[in-house]
This record gives C-alpha cells, sequence and structure tokens, in this order.
C-alpha cells in the first residue's frame, strides 16, 4: 500500500518543522561502495533537519577504484584568470581564487557564483 499525498495543511504544517542549513567549506564528499568511491570535491551541501538529518550534495562527481591513490585533477589558476574573475565581479583576489577553485577552474562559473552571491 503506498502512502496517501498530502494535504495542502499538512504540508505548511512540515514545512515550518522543517529545518534547512547550508554546510559552508565542505572540501569533499565521498560515497564509498564495496569496490569503487564517488569523490565530489567543492561541493555544494544542504543539510534537512526533519526528525532524521537529510543531506543534499550537488556537484560533479569522480568515480574511481575504492582505496585507488589516485590524486583529484589539480586545477592551474592563473594570475590572469584571478584578475578577470576580480574585473567582472569586483571580488578580492581571495575571493576570485577561491570561487575559480570551487568551479573546478572554469572562469564563467566563477564569475556567475560571485555575482548571484552579491
Amino acid at each position: 500500500m503506498g502512502r496517501r499525498p498530502l494535504s495542502p495543511r499538512e504540508l505548511k504544517k512540515l514545512r515550518g518543522k522543517m529545518k534547512t542549513i547550508e554546510l559552508k567549506d565542505v572540501e569533499e564528499v565521498i560515497i564509498r561502495f564495496s569496490d569503487r568511491e564517488i569523490v565530489i570535491p567543492s561541493p555544494e551541501v544542504t543539510k534537512i533537519v526533519l526528525g532524521e538529518e537529510i543531506y543534499q550534495v550537488m556537484g560533479q562527481g569522480i568515480e574511481r577504484p575504492r582505496g585507488a591513490e589516485t590524486a583529484l585533477p589539480t586545477i592551474k589558476i592563473t594570475d590572469e584568470d584571478v584578475k578577470l574573475v576580480m574585473s567582472q565581479t569586483g571580488a578580492t583576489e581571495e575571493e576570485a581564487r577561491k570561487a575559480i577553485e570551487e568551479e573546478n577552474g572554469d572562469l564563467a562559473g566563477a564569475i556567475l557564483r560571485l555575482k548571484t552571491k552579491k
């Protein structure tokens, strides 16, 4: 037997009890299986508390054999990249560099990230 759909009243009551928290400065998330793992560098993670804790993870995953010592690709960030992002967003050098790292070297993504935070 399936569950019946929630009524609008029940849904509103449930939303009032739900608490969402955006986790900052998460470096990576690893999902381990018996034979492999998925590594998500610089993910966006949201914690949803509703009786139990639910974690929502968004980011590009890299699949590799479990226990593999393969390093994640290193992102080379040039001074020109940082200056471009700074000029387009008004961000500090530190903010620009961090945004580029979080976007895995994607300058357009870094610019969008910084513009949407302001």
